[in-house]
């Protein structure tokens, strides 16, 4: 059993428009514990659009946050997949962004940013999220969002890593492992999500699911390429000016075989 994994992160026309720089980020790992298991490690995060420094808020929000569940994950295997793992993603991050603040004579609510992150092994799963975006997770009914986006108290807000009271509105979930996942920020949460029901939206995920299911390891490249095309079209653009970050993952048995090997 093995991972096909594949992400982007797309400038929306509205920043580009105004010359702002991209301030979504994605982080993507397959990786074996010590006994040798195979686990998924994926986060996403979207830098605030008011934070001046957002985009490297974001940058370590994922990076750091990968980094410390990677090192987990190799050394305790899924006995590592526990709500203070996750509690732990968000003290390292919100060190490394008071850090980088600090060097550049900012406040870490100038790095402000969301951050959205999941670990998958062979039997359980690991979840975690502050503010908007969603992780949208295959179970035996379909696909379903594991949290729904958090608002924030007045319209377009939301909850960061970077506030005060960034622990009250963390939120952390263990549960078993699924075969396929996607993780997206609040771009894409209008063509994604079904705000009525509360649900996925699943003809939006299903046929980008399809492609990657009959994928290779080779062709995961060529794929990563297509979603970011995708992700700057015309379709999307007309539906959302914002960046868009999209990670979609599924879990393949016989690998060997869709491989050609």
């Amino acid at each position: 059993m093995t991972w096909r994994v594949i992400g982007a992160s797309a400038l929306g026309s509205s920043h580009l428009q105004s010359s702002s720089p991209c301030q979504d980020r994605c982080f993507y790992l397959t990786i074996d514990s010590a006994d040798g298991a195979a686990f998924l490690v994926a986060l996403a995060s979207d830098g605030a659009g008011s934070a001046q420094y957002a985009e490297i808020g974001a940058e370590l929000a994922c990076d750091v946050g990968g980094q410390t569940l990677a090192t987990a994950v190799e050394s305790a295997g899924e006995a590592g997949l526990t709500s203070e793992l996750a509690g732990e993603v968000l003290r390292e991050v919100r060190s490394a962004i008071s850090a980088a603040a600090e060097a550049r004579n900012a406040t870490p609510r100038d790095l402000a940013c969301t951050m959205l992150g999941v670990v998958i092994g062979p039997v359980k799963s690991l979840y975690f999220q502050v503010g908007d975006g969603a992780i949208v997770a295959r179970n035996n009914s379909g696909l379903a969002p594991i949290f729904w986006p958090e608002s924030g108290e007045f319209a377009n807000m939301t909850y960061f890593v970077t506030d005060v009271d960034a622990r009250e509105h963390f939120r952390v979930e263990l549960r078993e492992a699924t075969d396929e996942v996607a993780l997206f920020s609040d771009g894409l949460q209008r063509l994604a999500l079904v705000f009525s029901t509360e649900t996925a939206h699943e003809p939006f995920f299903e046929p980008m699911f399809q492609v990657l299911r009959r994928s290779t390891t080779e062709g995961t490249d060529a794929l990563c390429a297509a979603l970011e095309r995708f992700l700057t079209s015309n379709t999307i653009n007309e539906r959302t000016d914002d960046d868009k970050t999209l990670v979609l993952a599924t879990r393949m048995a016989g690998a060997m075989d869709v491989a050609g090997v």
